[in-house]
């Protein structure tokens, strides 16, 4: 008979050998040396010597919690050496992505004389080209993919371009290896900020990123830093990836989704500062932007009522900070099960849309958008999301084209093929501490479903107000379906999918299998 830990084996095709290897305690010593960057130490000491001549330095980032985690670290890592470098978020709606030629030139009007990209760069040609041309210099920090051509940048580091290694990682987390370079060892804070970034930018979970959450982790739960700690919902005994991942990390993105001014400025001096007053106030208020954004979002999709079903896909055109047509798109696509296209005009050019696709399985975004490039003036993304701009008067082509595109690619479910069957007496404290031994989860490191085959239905108990199933397995254990579909119970027996959740109240703990779909 199988035990949990044989089954989890399997589900990951991993040996218990593999597992040994994976679930071992990991230390700083485990992860791999900053020097694997080539040309680190040299543009260290150049990045050293430049503030040490009082150059003015500008630390460049970008509006999502990657950039935002890469430019505290770096304005840190200077603050540590006694330097004080100024840094800037770009505006999502009127900077766009990466450095651009108007912002280099407004920079070096104030004297700005070094600009470090972080986040961003790799591609920056002509931004970077200005540089040089107005006497400047430029060091790129980033992970993302290079072009044939590299920027004519006094310094590179990039996991790619600098041969690190196999894996990519984010920029942050580039970053902290970069102040290991500056600083002579990884400071625990800056290392935790690098590991958050890998995180939030959904990078793969293996290798040395794996072994860098997990230190990362280990840091923030020995030392809870407040920066971070202070973003959560509510307090935690131990703060895990999925804290990070579901609490943290949206809210520091939120920020740039709605703040187009200065107070955007803010995310960042919340975790470059140790000042607890300070660090309230910043939290606070990121807190109350989310809280905002998640209202709006709500308010927008809710507005939307489609009703033509003689179009197979959505392409409305609304009036909103374009930083949520992504999450709103989203929204909208789970509402009316099909592609969504939302646009805004841009801030700049109202001649010009600009906006997020959100897509299921069988309607893949990008290809739509590669085999339609003549209509668009930008895009990118991958099968289920993607983001573009176009002219105005493209507007009725594309929505055609949409449509005829989702005519033929219709969704198809996308079902989890892909379980792990336990039964009831497996839901427990000791397989949940078994379970955890395979984290950080993540992108590459999916957190398994599971499966509790031929469940009675006559067995459910229910919450006072009927809305949810909540059934005692055991003393420290229960089934929990949460606004269950009602439809459940037209059967006889079913098989239940969920995830094991560790439930803590009052000291104690509880295992909890928290069902999210069902089978008959």
């Amino acid at each position: 008979m199988k035990t949990f830990l044989d089954k989890l084996l399997e589900y990951y095709s991993l040996t218990k050998e593999d597992y040994f290897e994976l679930s071992k305690e990991v230390t700083l010593g485990d992860v791999p040396e900053y020097t694997n960057f080539k040309n680190i130490d040299e543009c260290a000491n150049y990045l050293k010597k430049k503030a040490e001549a009082n150059t003015k330095i500008l630390i460049y980032g970008d509006y999502d919690c990657d950039g935002i985690m890469s430019t505290s670290i770096m304005v840190n890592t200077f603050s540590k050496l006694g330097y004080k470098v100024g840094f800037y978020i770009p505006f999502r709606e009127t900077d766009g992505y990466g450095l651009n030629v108007e912002r280099v030139e407004y920079f070096a009007s104030l004297g700005y004389k070094l600009f470090v990209c972080v986040d961003n760069g790799i591609v920056q040609y002509e931004a970077i080209d200005k540089v040089n041309e107005l006497g400047c210099e430029c060091v790129v920090i980033d992970h993302h993919t290079p072009g044939e051509t590299l920027p004519n940048a006094k310094y590179i580091i990039h996991p790619q371009v600098s041969e690190f290694g196999d894996i990519n990682m984010s920029a942050g987390c580039v970053c902290s290896f970069v102040s290991r370079a500056m600083l002579g060892y990884f400071d625990k804070y800056l290392f935790t900020l690098g590991a958050v970034s890998l995180i939030s930018d959904l990078m793969e979970l293996k290798g040395y990123n794996r072994t860098i959450v997990k230190v990362g982790l280990e840091y923030l739960n020995e030392n809870m830093f407040s920066n971070l700690v202070s973003l959560l919902d509510s307090p935690k005994a131990k703060i895990d990836e999925f804290d990070l991942s579901m609490n943290i990390c949206p809210k520091i993105n939120a920020v740039a989704r709605l703040i187009n001014d200065n107070k955007l400025f803010n995310i960042v001096r919340l975790f470059i500062t140790d000042d607890p007053t300070l660090i309230s106030s910043y939290s606070k208020w990121v807190k109350a932007v989310n809280e905002e954004r998640k209202r709006l979002i709500t308010e927008v999709s809710e507005s939307i009522n489609f009703v033509d079903d003689s179009k197979h896909v959505i392409f409305p055109i609304l009036k909103m900070k374009e930083g949520l047509t992504g999450l709103v798109a989203n929204k909208i696509m789970e509402k009316y099960n099909k592609p969504v296209f939302v646009c805004v005009k841009e801030a700049n050019n109202p001649n010009i849309y600009k906006g997020s696709a959100r897509s299921k399985d069988n309607f893949s975004v990008v290809e739509f958008l590669n085999d339609n490039s003549d209509l668009f003036l930008t895009f990118g993304g991958h099968k289920n999301a993607g983001g573009f701009s176009f002219n105005k008067e493209n507007y009725d082509e594309v929505v055609k084209r949409a449509d005829e595109y989702a005519i033929n690619h219709p969704f198809v479910e996308n079902k989890l093929d892909k379980y792990v069957e336990v039964n009831l007496n497996e839901i427990n404290n000791e397989n949940y501490d078994i379970l955890m031994t395979f984290g950080p989860f993540g992108q590459g490191n999916p957190y398994p479903a599971f499966m509790i085959k031929g469940f009675m239905v006559d067995s459910f108990n229910y919450s006072a107000d009927k809305r949810h199933i909540i059934t005692k397995i055991s003393m420290n254990s229960s089934i929990c379906y949460f606004n269950y579909n009602s439809e459940i119970l037209d059967y006889t027996k079913v098989n239940l999918i969920g995830k094991f959740n560790l439930n803590i109240f009052n000291g104690r703990k509880s295992v909890q299998f928290i069902v999210f779909d069902y089978e008959n």
